[in-house]
């Protein structure tokens, strides 16, 4: 009975999610800013969103990947669309705000803010030693202060247009896997304060939304390059093997920033369901991580 029960629940929810009403032509003419575009999701969201009529402005650290992804967004977007790419380093607070005000600037207002960029997981054993500590507050500068930075110097842009916040989180911020304790850490920090920050903006009747997208393993050059590092003889083929794409997985981004959802979950029935028996009998699902990191 059990079973049956828990398939018809599956077949609803994915029902829900696979055909919402999302037409594509809402996004054109809108303002994007995709942070962390130089390679992956990032960049993957640059294309999409550039061959769906939108204006993009994309920012990272490597100028010259920066010139790559705006100039194949040009060759993929509308004629009439704006392009553009502002370079720096999301360690420097004051570097978030000149991003928000070159942004807004070139492209006359701003109607999507994706949050995308990381610090990379430095995977290892947590110690508590110094290099830990230090790593820790790089981080957490990176992965967290940057992101509340960038959304608090666009809120008056986007409260202008009724816009978005999308907010590119993890499955580690559900259930927080070995190996990568501050990663996950500005993960579940990142739940708490934008999930704070959606309440009170609809106590004052806002019109913004905040989406936070929960994303599992996606076949990423920093994802592949991350698992590489671990030294406990991971079954890489097998894991790499089932990682989604980064261009579906900046499609579903999209269609679930622009339909407004609370939540997102991608790949979806690997991300909501192993949440979902997260949230029911945790220690078998810590239980199944480690036995994926082969602890």
């Amino acid at each position: 009975m059990w079973n049956k029960v828990i398939a018809v629940f599956v077949g609803v929810v994915a029902g829900l999610w696979w055909f919402q009403d999302f037409d594509e032509g809402v996004i054109k003419g809108q303002r994007v800013l995709v942070t962390g575009a130089s390679t992956g999701i990032g960049e993957q969201l640059a294309y999409h969103y550039a061959r769906m009529g939108a204006s993009v402005m994309v920012t990272a650290r490597r100028a010259q990947r920066l010139q790559e992804v705006v100039a194949r967004c040009r060759e993929l977007g509308n004629k009439d669309a704006i392009f553009g790419y502002v370079t720096g380093d999301m360690s420097n607070m004051s570097f978030t705000k000149h991003l928000i005000q070159e942004s807004t600037k070139k492209m006359g207002g701003l109607d999507y803010l994706l949050l995308n960029h990381i610090l990379s997981p430095n995977l290892h054993f947590w110690n508590g030693d110094e290099d830990d500590m230090a790593h820790l507050d790089k981080v957490f500068d990176v992965n967290f202060k940057a992101y509340v930075h960038l959304a608090s110097h666009a809120l008056p842009e986007l409260e202008k247009s009724g816009g978005h916040v999308v907010v590119l989180s993890s499955f580690a911020g559900k259930s927080a896997p070995p190996f990568s304790v501050p990663y996950a850490s500005t993960k579940w920090a990142l739940a708490g304060f934008f999930s704070g920050l959606r309440q009170e903006l609809r106590m004052k009747n806002s019109n913004v939304s905040i989406t936070i997208c929960i994303i599992g393993f996606i076949a990423t050059d920093n994802a592949l390059s991350a698992f590489g590092e671990i030294q406990n003889g991971l079954p890489l083929q097998r894991i790499i093997g089932s990682a989604a794409s980064p261009s579906d997985t900046a499609l579903d981004i999209i269609r679930g920033a622009a339909t407004r959802q609370r939540e997102l979950y991608t790949p979806f029935l690997k991300t909501y369901i192993t949440s979902f028996l997260s949230g029911v009998c945790p220690s078998f699902i810590e239980y199944l991580i480690r036995a994926v990191y082969n602890e």
